[in-house]
């Protein structure tokens, strides 16, 4: 029998809708971006009773083991405190068909903001209003950007010591180490402020689509090194097109 991504979320919202216990249930991820594709993962969200956090993961669990056998279930420490997050994946379905599951303490205060490239949902059910949008905060969304640049502009060329130190004595994998995170790290993130502002702490994450094709074939160049005297070439080329997008936000 084969099993796919609609016949799980279905189980799981058809078990837990009358769940007295929870008030949500919702998806993030391709699902809410109506970017599904066969290597998509399902990201679970769950918003429950203080205290029944850890029953309700144990449901979630029982109604995929009534699907098929779980091949891998672990739950790892999430940065919020009341959040809870496990990892399932079901046995033999897609490699790529993680069922990450996050458990909301209803307590948690949160919001959407409308204007996040990146904060979309896709509701299953919502008994309690625990899903709202709020306007972006303009002005501190601003001076929180010129702050970041000034630091990005303060720091870039400074810490590029460390880099040129590694490609001075050959010491290729300490040279690479230094050039993503002092080079790469920060010229990524000025990318963002330029064109996707509201990820901008996205990494490389989603970067195929959030920034313009030209600028990403630079990019994937800048990251294609395989000696220090490569990674020395890739730096200055990395710091005109840092001072050019610097020039532009």
């Amino acid at each position: 029998m084969k099993i796919d991504r609609d016949q799980i979320i279905n189980k799981i919202n058809d078990e837990l809708k009358d769940n007295p216990y929870v008030f949500a249930f919702w998806l993030e991820g391709a699902d809410a971006h109506n970017t599904v594709d066969k290597f998509s993962d399902i990201d679970i969200w769950i918003d429950v009773k203080d205290g029944h956090e850890k029953k309700i993961i144990g449901q979630v669990r029982s109604i995929l083991s009534k699907i098929t056998q779980l091949d891998f279930d672990h739950e790892i420490e999430h940065p919020h405190p009341k959040i809870r997050q496990t990892f399932f994946h079901l046995k033999d379905t897609s490699e790529f068909l993680i069922i990450d599951t996050c458990i909301q303490s209803h307590s948690r205060e949160f919001w959407y903001t409308k204007e996040h490239a990146d904060e979309k949902v896709k509701i299953l059910f919502d008994k309690s209003n625990v899903i709202s949008f709020r306007d972006l905060d303009k002005i501190e969304f601003q001076n929180s950007q010129k702050t970041s640049i000034a630091e990005l502009k303060k720091t870039f060329l400074f810490f590029q010591a460390w880099v040129m130190k590694g490609v001075n004595r050959d010491n290729f994998l300490e040279a690479l180490s230094y050039y993503h995170s002092f080079i790469l790290e920060p010229l990524v993130e000025l990318l963002r402020i330029r064109y996707q502002p509201t990820k901008q702490k996205f990494g490389l994450k989603h970067i195929e689509r959030d920034i313009p094709n030209d600028v990403l074939k630079i990019l994937e160049n800048l990251y294609k090194v395989n000696s220090t005297e490569e990674i020395n070439t890739m730096a200055q080329k990395a710091n005109k097109l840092f001072f050019e997008v610097l020039d532009e936000v």
